[in-house]
């Protein structure tokens, strides 16, 4: 913990963009995708609604099919644009923790050995991998949120062009959404970094546990390693 920075999002964008640079190709591919991928979730509810007012003018056995073949046809390709958006992102995304699990073991190999002395294995095992899979976790989230974002963006040109009055209406609640959000990042933030510590302390005791049974039973250590771990796992449950 005592290498642990606070950095502001600037530069964490700044630092993972470093890392994603080689990937250019694919992100520009999976942005496409997310675009087109929303335009089609924007466009299958309007063929609904379009399809029920056109049903109740006038029914027939031919309309029915040709907007049938409409939303099947909208909602196919929605289908198709999220797989390619999933799958290309799930190989820069993985390609991009790959090299930074790459980049944490290159430095934890230049520490000096007063560095282990104050930072047991266990834990710092735990930080390499689970810290660098949490990231993996959040870049996925926020591929998915800039999808959702700009269904949202496109629902609300919609909206505007039905009806300008009741869409201003609608917005109405977006500050407080905003900064619901706002205030639950904070605390999202404090939260996730007492869970990574948390879990490293768990990690590191259970493996220097392990590794070292022997000598806490030749020494008659159960009970007191025990306690220790009690207290770590109280810790890891209130987090």
């Amino acid at each position: 913990e005592a290498y642990d920075r606070d950095y502001d999002d600037r530069a964490l964008v700044r630092r993972i963009g470093r890392y994603f640079r080689p990937k250019l190709p694919t992100i520009l591919f999976v942005t496409g995708m997310i675009v087109l991928n929303a335009i089609m979730d924007t466009v299958l509810p309007l063929v609904l609604s379009r399809s029920i007012d056109q049903i109740e003018g006038e029914f027939s056995t031919q309309l029915v099919l040709w907007l049938g073949a409409a939303i099947l046809i909208s909602g196919g390709l929605s289908w198709v644009f999220n797989y390619f958006r999933q799958a290309y992102t799930a190989r820069a995304v993985s390609d991009v923790v790959l090299q930074l699990r790459e980049d944490v073991f290159s430095s934890i190999l230049d520490r000096d050995m007063s560095f282990y002395d104050e930072h047991p294995s266990g834990k710092i095992v735990s930080r390499v991998t689970g810290d660098t899979r949490d990231f993996s976790t959040v870049v996925t989230l926020t591929l998915n949120l800039m999808s959702q974002v700009l269904l949202v963006l496109f629902i609300l040109i919609v909206l505007f062009v039905v009806s300008w009055q009741l869409a201003l209406l609608a917005l109405t609640i977006a500050p407080f959404i905003w900064a619901t959000a706002l205030a639950f990042r904070n605390i999202a933030r404090s939260a996730s970094s007492r869970s990574q510590r948390a879990r490293a302390s768990v990690n590191a005791h259970l493996q220097e546990t392990l590794s070292g049974i022997s000598v806490a039973k030749n020494f008659r250590q159960e009970q007191t390693i025990y306690d220790e771990f009690q207290d770590i796992n109280d810790q890891t449950y209130d987090v």
